[in-house]
Order: C-alpha cells, then structure tokens, then sequence
C-alpha cells in the first residue's frame, strides 16, 4: 500500500459508501490508520518483540476507549490490564463486546463523559432540590 501496509484483505471499496473488511499490517506509526480513529471494518496488526513496548505504542496515541488481548496467560492479561492506558480492557474477546450495564466511556480525545444506558439516563436528567419552611411542618 501507499503508506507502506501490508494488506493482507479487504481494502476495496464495496459500495460508494462501504469498504471491504480490511486487514493491515504493521503500517508505519506516523500513518493516518495507525494515530486516527478508522470508523469502519479495518484492523492493523503490529509485530513486537516486547509487550512494553506495544503498549507504550497503544498508550502514545491521543485516543483512549477500549483495549483487547487475547492470551491463555492469567499474568499477561493482568499486565496488560494494568499498563493499557484504556477504559475498558478485554480479555480474549474484542472490542465490539457490550452489554446495556457496562459503562462506555473514552478518555483523552475519544469521546466525552460516560456512556450506557444507566450512565446517559443519569447524565440526561436535571437534580433538583426543595427547601421548606412552613410553621404547618413543626
């Protein structure tokens, strides 16, 4: 590809307003698809040598939402889970996973506040308070 990718599938355009599933690999780290959100079916996959230095390329970015790791190794999950600087990690499962309950919520650029259905009906609503005074009430 152009910015020096690997594709591996996808890449074409299905519609005038669809793109193919589309896998890249190791696009170059100042790319467009590698420091921007992509709205859309691709995924870039990076070689490493160092899970640090993964998750130091992950944590430099200027978007934070949701992390994934898929290993059967309980420390590199928990690794993972305490240096991923995201608000929600996955575990063997990817980021599209959501249930009503769980918060959503970006951090740095991504996003704003919390999101859910609990988390937005809270943040939708206005509190009020009532002060009285009535001699009726002593």
């Amino acid at each position: 590809m152009a910015d020096g990718a690997g594709l591996v599938s996808g890449g074409s355009k299905v519609s005038d307003s669809c793109y193919a599933n589309t896998v890249l690999l190791d696009p170059p780290m100042d790319a467009d698809v590698t420091r921007k959100e992509i709205f859309g079916p691709v995924v870039c996959v990076y070689s490493y040598d160092d899970i640090d230095t993964a998750i130091g390329y992950a944590n430099d970015l200027p978007y934070s939402f949701q992390a994934a790791v898929f290993t059967r190794n309980i420390d590199t999950a928990m690794h993972c889970y305490r240096y991923f600087d995201g608000t929600a990690i996955m575990v063997n499962e990817n980021t599209l996973f959501r249930v009503d309950w769980m918060p959503f919520a970006g951090a740095r650029v991504s996003g704003h506040g919390v999101g859910g259905i609990p988390y937005t009906m809270h943040e939708m609503q206005t509190e009020k308070m009532m002060v009285w005074r009535s001699d009726a009430l002593n």
